[in-house]
């Protein structure tokens, strides 16, 4: 069973302005990407060497770079972007919400995570059951177009630890695989699909 996270192409939001901030359209760069994007997919877009990407169906985030990201896949894979509200971004900054330490391997602080990141990491678990369940009950991979704080965020509840943060690529792909009973994460950030004009963060 495999599911793929896409964070949305690149949009004018900025850093500290919460949901309102980050539900801004696409810039004409994020359309050139996420039609990039849907174009690849369409065309056999292959992970590596051997592994071609197909999607049985797309669901994104309500926030509008999401929507408009996911609707340039629907034109080109012929499949609904279903709208799924566990997928949206939050609504402060999840980067200072992380613990620290002053040293790469020093011990971490002893600093509690806050309810409201508590909060984001149960509705991004919540995002990722519901994302298995379709992809159960279609047995086709499922792609789901989202945010960096979300995808961040999934990753971290996979591994079970909240000392790490990604800094994620507009338009990368982010790719989990269940297998064996446990969960395997085959790539991180992909961008190899974008030419280099179009690759930001």
């Amino acid at each position: 069973m495999r599911i793929y996270l896409v964070r949305h192409g690149q949009s004018p939001a900025r850093a500290g302005q919460g949901r309102r901030g980050r539900d801004t359209a696409l810039s004409p760069l994020g359309h050139r990407q996420a039609g990039h994007l849907a174009r690849w997919l369409a065309g056999d877009g292959r992970l590596d060497g051997d592994t071609s990407l197909t999607v049985g169906s797309v669901l994104t985030s309500p926030l509008t770079p999401a929507r408009e990201t996911a609707e340039h896949l629907r034109e080109s894979l012929g499949l609904p972007a279903r709208v799924q509200h566990t997928l949206a971004a939050a609504d402060f900054q999840v980067f200072p919400e992380l613990p620290s330490a002053t040293a790469p391997f020093a011990r971490r602080r002893g600093r509690l995570l806050s309810e409201r990141y508590l909060d984001f990491r149960a509705q991004a678990r919540a995002a990722l059951v519901e994302l298995t369940r379709r992809a159960e009950e279609s047995g086709q991979p499922v792609l789901a177009v989202t945010h960096g704080d979300l995808i961040s965020t999934v990753v971290r509840a996979v591994a079970e630890s909240d000392t790490f943060c990604l800094r994620l690529y507009h338009c990368g792909i982010t790719a989990l695989e269940w297998s064996d009973g446990r969960w395997r994460l085959s790539h991180v950030n992909l961008w190899d699909h974008l030419p280099v004009p179009l690759r930001t963060s």
